[in-house]
């Protein structure tokens, strides 16, 4: 099969691969159908998170047709249309006894520690496979993962009715917790970024307000929002130690806030804002298998509209010009590699 391999930092080649093989009764081979590129997936090409080594088939974010199960396999068969869940589980360690199976301590994660759907086929475990509604498409399929992300932070955050939001970031993950957040209860919801292409697609998706920190006064426009007092949620999209510092610098006492972004390891952060403050600060990781579901029925539903997230499609032979040119086109948002 043909497969994109991270041979080295900075440097992917499109290469011949043997095809992955049905190694457990309880494993699918799945033809790949649609597979988005991840900022992590950036980020691992660059070098920066040390959590993808070379060489390595990346790619998580995947959906895709099965083609052989496995014997023990009975609720799966062969042209069943799948989402992939990245993350698998044990099912007996203290974190997946508790219902926290995507911080099981024997997990192992698609296109990280284990071969991507950057390739035509890939082989992964039925419980982490979930059937498409009939009227989501293989693209759709591919997002949920992304979605999924955003369903579980912003759960996280218990939003009350009318607490007012603040994200920063306005790349994919930003944009579908926007979305996510226009979903709950949430009111009034202000959406930070570099990019004003990306800014545009926020208020597309229903924020409020929009600031570029290059050319607008951020702390004003919150100050606009809330009544000076400081918004009561914030989320943080990008990894940053800039970016973490803004979400606390935004945020009113006690306010809570969530960091999603997974790019820095090291970041310089103020922590006697943290506690004098009383602020509440979330790591958000993953996402359990119900908000997975819930994720791929919010989008057959069409109400995560999916065109202002999609921007660019390409194929996998594009691959190893593709990541370079999405690192100098921060206007592309989220580019799906797409299969015939």
């Amino acid at each position: 099969m043909k497969a994109l391999l991270l041979s080295d930092i900075g440097q992917l080649r499109l290469v011949d691969a043997a095809q992955p093989e049905i190694d457990g009764p309880q494993d699918v081979l799945l033809k790949v159908r649609s597979v988005g590129i991840c900022g992590s997936d950036l980020h691992g090409y660059l070098g920066h998170s040390g959590r993808r080594q070379p060489p390595l088939i990346m790619g998580h974010e995947a959906a895709g047709e099965v083609v052989e199960v496995g014997r023990e396999v009975s609720d799966l068969a062969p042209g069943d249309r799948v989402a992939v869940q990245p993350v698998t589980f044990c099912g007996r360690c203290a974190q997946c006894l508790a219902g926290n199976r995507s911080l099981c301590e024997q997990r192992l994660i698609m296109g990280m520690n284990a071969p991507g759907a950057y390739a035509e086929y890939v082989a992964w475990p039925a419980t982490n496979l979930v059937r498409l509604p009939p009227q989501l498409t293989h693209e759709g399929g591919a997002l949920a993962e992304p979605l999924s992300i955003a369903v579980h932070a912003v759960g996280l955050a218990h939003i009350r009715p009318g607490d007012s939001a603040f994200v920063v970031g306005a790349g994919p993950i930003g944009l579908l917790t926007l979305a996510v957040l226009k979903q709950s209860s949430a009111g009034r919801i202000i959406v930070s970024d570099l990019s004003d292409a990306r800014l545009e697609a926020a208020r597309a998706l229903g924020a409020d307000v929009t600031v570029n920190p290059r050319t607008e006064d951020l702390e004003q426009a919150v100050a606009d929002l809330t009544g000076g007092s400081g918004v009561d949620v914030a989320f943080e999209a990008v990894g940053l130690s800039a970016t973490a510092q803004q979400t606390l610098e935004v945020v009113r006492n006690k306010g809570v806030v969530v960091w999603i972004g997974n790019n820095q390891r090291m970041i310089e952060i103020d922590m006697q804002a943290i506690v004098t403050r009383e602020l509440a600060v979330l790591g958000a990781y993953g996402m359990s298998s119900l908000e997975f579901e819930r994720s791929l029925q919010m989008l057959a539903d069409g109400v995560i509209p999916i065109d202002h997230i999609i921007s660019r499609r390409a194929t996998l032979d594009e691959g190893p010009q593709l990541f370079d040119e999405l690192l100098e086109t921060p206007e592309v948002i989220k580019c799906l590699i797409n299969f015939d």
